[in-house]
C-alpha cells in the first residue's frame, strides 16, 4: 500500500508534528509512506493508494487542510473545533470576506450578528 501522510513534521512546533513523526515511523511497517509536510508544488493523488491528512486548530496545518480541500482522503481532526485555522486561512491572508462567509455557513445567519 502507497500511502500520502500529510501533516507538519518536527521541528514544526506542534505536538501533532511529534505525534505524527512517531506514527509514520509505525505506519512503515505495513505500508510505503510518503510524508508531505508542506504545501507541494506538484501533488499527484492517483500515485497514491490512501491519503491520509493530520489537522488541528493552528497555522501549521493549513496547507494539509488545503489539499485535503482539493485531494479528499482520510482525515483525522486532533480538534474539535478549527476555527483558529480557519482564521489563519481566511483573516491572515486578508480575506474577511472569506471569514465571515465561513462564520455564517457553520454558525447561520445569527452567528454573524
Amino acid at each position: 500500500m502507497r500511502l500520502a501522510f500529510v501533516s507538519p513534521m518536527p521541528p514544526s512546533k506542534s505536538g501533532i508534528a511529534d505525534y505524527s513523526a512517531a506514527l509514520v515511523d509505525a505506519l512503515r511497517a505495513f505500508a510505503e509512506v510518503t510524508v508531505v509536510s508542506s504545501a507541494p508544488a506538484e501533488f499527484d493523488p492517483s500515485s497514491f493508494d490512501a491519503l491520509v491528512y493530520q489537522i488541528g486548530n493552528n497555522p501549521y496545518h493549513t496547507f494539509a487542510y488545503e489539499l485535503a480541500l482539493r485531494h479528499p482522503g482520510v482525515v483525522v481532526l486532533h480538534e474539535s473545533n478549527l476555527h483558529h485555522l480557519l482564521v489563519d486561512f481566511t483573516i491572515g491572508r486578508g480575506d474577511w470576506d472569506g471569514y465571515l462567509r465561513e462564520v455564517e455557513y457553520e454558525g447561520g445567519e445569527e452567528a454573524l450578528s
